[in-house]
Parts: structure tokens; C-alpha cells; sequence
């Protein structure tokens, strides 16, 4: 079918053409009907950009241990290498690409609509063998029941191969319609739970995507294999949520380069922070206009 400018759903009929002209509708197809997708490197045409994230993820990680700072180790992780760095925009400009690639953003439109905001950026590095992450949301402090539609959404750029032997994520499928958080009863036997084992290991090549919504039950596996395992975490949000990343120290270099989308991403134009001035309603309606809600 022809996506006509019908106003009655104005701004997603932009979002939806450029899903298509991307190759991408399959795509928002499974993270409606399972909670997760995996968008192939093809898909992506990204060139060397899955490289430079993970020198970048690497560099940090040797700059992080040179400096002792603290060790930011994921849940249960016992590697002899293992951190996660946070707020990764501000420290190679790989991530802010990363953030801005035209795939990322139209699934994050899609899916949170378009005025939705940047939460985090991050990377996770393992080397070494290491136990698993339990089951968990990312939309957490969140109590239930959830919204039925997706508040956060996560888009993994993988950056080694992910296998279950190398740890990859562990996604229990439909688990977004549950509307709520894992029962520990419900952890899975291969996450160091007593469940039966409902979740699968996604699988991904590197220089693919792993995209999962914040209602998504999630985890990883035990990390059995000596090599390195990296992938970088571009995470989103509605634009009335509070992101987890604080993104005021930003270089103007990267929105000179971006221009008013990365603004828009970073809050630059929310309508929230108004003082005795009160709120802008052009930017409320814009805001209204820009969010519509998937079916799931």
C-alpha cells in the first residue's frame, strides 16, 4: 500500500516511509509480534562504523584501568575484564554516529514515537569467561502493570560475534506483553534460576543490531569462551521521561555536525524546564503531534 500524507497520522507516515525504503518493516513486525529483532549488517550498510565502536569501547575500557577508576562490572559478571562505560557520546565521536544512524533512529521512531529522546549511551565489554545476567526489564523502578506500549527501547550495536557460548543476550519472546517484571520463580535454570527454560539466545554477527523494547525480559548467558565481547548500547526514551544519561556536557562540535535532530534527541527543545516563563506550546503541540503509540 501507498503511505498517503493523511493527518490524522502525520508524523508517523514519515517514520513508516523511511522504514520502508530501509528494509526495516520485518523488522518493526517482530518487535511488535516478540519483543526483539535483530537487524542484519547488511541492513545497516554502516561501513567501518561497527569497528570504530569497538576500538573506542576497547580504548576506554584500557584508559578506564590505567586511571583505576572504578570497575562498572555487569550484574553477576566475574570476567577478569568486564566493564560498562556510560555516557559514551562525550568520549568518541563513533557513538554519536552510532546514535544518529538513520536505522537507529527510524526504529526508535517507530517504536517511541518521533519526538522520542535519547536515554543512554554505553558500552559493554567482557573478556573472559563470566556468569550470566538474570532476567530483568529496562524499564526499571517502573511499577506494574506496565504500559502495554514501549517506554524505552534498547538498540545494541554488536560488536563480536554473539553466540550463546560468548554470552549474548538471552530474550524471553513475547515476554513484552506481560505488562510486568519477572517473578524470581520465573529466572531461567540457565541464568541461576529454577525455572524451566523459557528464553532463547539471540544470536547476531557482529556488525549487527539488537533491538529489544523496555519491556522486554532480557538477560544474558554465561560467557564460556576466552575472547573479547563488546557491543555498544544506544538506549531511548519518551520525550516525558527523565533520561538516564545527563547530557549537558555535549560539545557543540556534535550538534553543529547533527544540527536540531541530535538537539531534539538531547532535550535542547523540550518543553520541560520552564520557569516563572512558563512552558512554550509549540513545543507541546509538537511534542502531542509526535506521539503516537504502536499497537503493542
Amino acid at each position: 500500500m501507498e503511505i498517503g500524507d493523511w493527518s490524522a497520522t502525520a508524523e508517523l507516515n514519515g517514520v513508516l516511509r523511511q522504514a520502508r525504503a530501509l528494509g526495516l518493516e520485518s523488522n518493526l513486525l517482530e518487535l511488535e509480534a516478540y519483543g526483539f529483532t535483530v537487524v542484519e549488517p547488511e541492513k545497516l550498510d554502516a561501513g567501518d562504523l561497527p569497528e570504530r565502536l569497538l576500538r573506542a569501547s576497547v580504548r576506554l575500557c584500557e584508559q578506564a584501568e590505567a586511571s583505576g577508576r572504578r570497575k562498572s562490572s555487569p550484574t553477576g559478571a566475574d570476567a577478569d575484564y568486564s566493564r560498562i562505560l556510560y555516557s559514551t557520546i562525550v568520549q568518541d565521536e563513533a557513538f554519536a554516529e552510532g546514535l544518529m544512524h538513520p536505522v537507529t533512529l527510524t526504529i526508535a521512531r517507530y517504536l517511541l514515537g518521533a519526538s522520542c529522546r535519547a536515554f543512554t549511551t554505553a558500552s559493554f565489554v567482557k573478556r573472559g569467561k563470566a556468569t550470566s545476567t538474570p532476567i530483568h526489564l529496562d524499564t526499571a523502578g517502573a511499577p506494574p502493570p506496565l504500559y502495554p506500549f514501549q517506554q524505552i527501547l534498547n538498540i545494541s550495536w554488536i560488536l563480536t560475534d554473539y553466540t550463546e557460548a560468548a554470552g549474548t543476550f538471552g530474550i524471553v519472546p513475547g515476554s513484552h506483553r506481560f505488562c510486568r517484571h519477572p517473578l524470581p520463580s520465573e529466572l531461567p535454570k540457565v541464568m541461576g534460576g529454577s525455572a524451566e527454560d523459557n528464553c532463547i539466545p539471540v544470536e547476531a554477527k557482529a556488525g549487527s543490531l539488537i533491538v529489544f523494547g523496555g519491556n522486554t525480559w532480557h538477560g544474558t548467558y554465561p560467557k564460556t569462551t576466552p575472547e573479547l565481547r563488546a557491543h555498544a548500547v544506544f538506549a531511548f526514551c519518551r520525550n516525558y521521561m527523565l533520561p538516564a544519561e545527563n547530557f549537558d556536557d555535549v560539545p557543540q562540535a556534535l550538534f553543529d555536525r547533527y544540527g536540531p535532530e541530535l538537539a531534539n534527541l538531547l532535550g535542547r527543545n523540550a518543553w520541560q524546564g520552564y520557569k516563572t516563563e512558563g512552558p512554550e506550546g509549540a513545543k507541546i503541540a509538537a511534542v502531542a503531534r509526535a506521539q503516537f503509540v504502536p499497537s503493542a
